[in-house]
């Protein structure tokens, strides 16, 4: 039940995903650098981070605390392959991979994360704010459990429900239908503060 992390782990298969405007590829530098912007200086300024450390925080929370949880597993049970996220990581390796626009896209077309199997390919903006890292892993781990990814279905809101069983209420967002969710932000700029 490792995390493996594509290009700093190991190179691993990317997925091929239904996705005009995005796709997943390996992580090229174990440090990225963000331009982060202050609510309340208004200032920008670089900070770095350290893939496989917030990765490994984020992933550490997911198993060592949400897979623990009597409350998250008895939700995950409700999905639709019936297991609890503890059994749901015992059944092997998670890829993550970073995502990316392709040719002709932009940042703004690129979803959160995105989930192929038990690979999971994440915004790498998400570096920059690991508790919100970690609660889109159990929203992607649910739909590894078998939650819909079709945002017409009458259980649309199953993955992003388990966040509130699952230690993230805080992070609980009802307009986050399935697993193509473009953000509508217009800037890719983090914020702080």
């Amino acid at each position: 039940m490792a995390l493996r992390i594509n290009g700093i782990d190991g190179k691993f298969p990317v997925p091929n995903i239904l996705s005009r405007a995005y796709g997943h590829r390996p992580f090229v530098d174990q440090t990225m650098t963000f331009a982060i912007t202050s609510q309340v200086t208004k200032k920008t300024e670089n900070r770095q981070v350290d893939v496989k450390a917030v990765a490994g925080k984020a992933w550490n929370f997911v198993t060592n605390r949400a897979a623990t949880y009597g409350p998250c597993n008895n939700y995950f049970k409700t999905l639709a392959r019936q297991k609890t996220l503890k059994e749901v990581l015992e059944e092997g390796d998670i890829t993550l991979h970073c995502l990316t626009p392709k040719e002709g896209h932009n940042a703004d077309e690129v979803p959160y994360a995105n989930t192929a199997g038990r690979d999971i390919g994440i915004d790498p903006t998400l570096l920059a704010e690991p508790d919100k890292l970690a609660c889109t892993l159990i929203h992607e781990l649910a739909h590894v459990a078998g939650a819909t990814t079709n945002t017409r279905d009458s259980n649309a809101l199953a993955a992003e429900l388990a966040l509130k069983s699952c230690l993230c209420a805080s992070q609980f967002n009802k307009d986050e239908l399935g697993l193509i969710q473009i953000k509508q932000q217009g800037s890719r700029e983090l914020r702080f503060g």
